[in-house]
């Protein structure tokens, strides 16, 4: 089975996957939004709030990445032949990293509001 090293995820490097995608390359934001766009005729207030987007796209990949593990975890059998099941882990495993990358753009985006929050309204004049 191939060796994958985790890879601490800052989604405000260059040298990192962008926050347009996740580290799999499954879940674009581009494909979340067309999604998204196509299913509602009157888009939402925060729709248009670049972070509250952000953070609406980093939950949906959450959630997907979420449910496509577990059902792909919940077929894995110890009858299942081995490259079919060594190629369904390493899925699996690329998956919790989306998961993960996921979970820290959201916190990132909540410390961002907090920080701002914090600084209140005139912290940037002067």
């Amino acid at each position: 089975m191939a060796q994958i090293n985790p890879m601490p995820i800052n989604p405000h490097s260059t040298n990192q996957p962008s926050v347009g995608q996740s580290p799999s390359g499954l879940f674009r934001m581009s494909a979340w939004e067309g999604e998204f766009e196509r299913a509602n005729t009157q888009l939402p207030r925060w729709y248009w709030n670049r972070d509250q987007r952000r953070r609406r796209y980093a939950r949906w990949v959450e959630a997907e990445a979420e449910t496509l593990a577990m059902r792909l975890s919940g077929l894995l059998r110890p009858g299942a032949p081995a490259d079919t099941a060594g190629a369904a882990r390493v899925l699996v495993e690329s998956l919790a990293r989306d998961i993960d990358w996921a979970r820290r753009l959201e916190d990132s985006d909540r410390d961002n509001d907090a920080r701002d929050a914090h600084d209140g309204p005139f912290a940037h004049a002067a």
